[in-house]
C-alpha cells in the first residue's frame, strides 16, 4: 500500500526579508523530530519521546483543520531549510489565542530570525485574523523569548502564570502593538 501524503491547501504564506512562513509539510518532520528529542526544548515542555514528537507534529496539521488557523513553519529563504514554527494556537473552544514561536536549531539563533518571524506572525494575527487580543506564555528562564515578547509589544499580565509550564509569565498583546 502506498502511503498517502496529506497536504493542507490554502494556507497563508508570509514573507519577510529572510524567511518564508508557510504551512507544515512532511519534509519538516526530521528537523522538528530532532528538535523535540533534544535538550533545546527545555523551555517548551522538555524533551519528548519519538511518538510524542510525532503527535505534536501531527497537531500542527490538525489545528488548522479544527480552528482555521495554526502554526506556520519558518523556512530560510536562502536555503529552503525549515528553521522553526511560529503561529497562533487555541487550547480550548472560545479560549484565548496564544502566540507561539520556537527555533529548532542552534544555528538559527542569534540572528534575529525569531523576532522577524514573530513580528510577521503578530501582524497576520491582528490583521488577517482580526483577533482582539492574544497572549504568549514564556518560561521564567527563557530570556530570548521574553525579549521577543517585549519586542512584539507584549506586556506581562501581573499574577498570571502559564497553563503549560510551572514557572513563567504570560504576556498580553493587542492590535497595533499596544498592550
Amino acid at each position: 500500500m502506498q502511503p498517502v501524503t496529506a497536504q493542507l491547501t490554502g494556507l497563508p504564506v508570509l514573507e519577510t526579508a529572510r524567511l518564508v512562513l508557510r504551512g507544515p509539510q512532511m519534509a519538516d518532520w526530521p528537523v522538528f523530530r530532532d528538535y523535540r528529542l533534544s535538550p533545546r526544548t527545555a523551555f517548551t515542555g522538555g524533551m519528548k519521546k519519538p511518538h510524542e514528537a510525532a503527535e505534536q507534529f501531527a497537531s500542527f496539521f490538525g489545528h488548522w483543520v479544527l480552528r482555521g488557523f495554526g502554526r506556520l513553519i519558518a523556512e530560510d529563504r536562502a536555503t529552503g531549510r525549515p528553521l522553526g514554527h511560529f503561529g497562533p494556537m487555541q487550547w480550548e473552544d472560545g479560549g484565548e489565542v496564544e502566540l507561539t514561536w520556537s527555533l529548532w536549531t542552534a544555528e538559527a539563533e542569534g540572528r534575529g530570525l525569531a523576532t522577524e518571524a514573530a513580528l510577521a506572525l503578530r501582524d497576520w494575527v491582528f490583521g488577517r485574523l482580526r483577533l482582539p487580543l492574544a497572549i504568549a506564555a514564556v518560561h521564567r528562564d527563557n530570556a530570548a523569548s521574553h525579549a521577543i515578547a517585549r519586542r512584539l509589544g507584549g506586556q506581562v499580565i501581573a499574577g498570571r502564570v502559564p497553563n503549560w509550564v510551572e514557572v513563567g509569565s504570560v504576556y498580553r498583546f493587542l492590535p497595533g502593538g499596544a498592550a
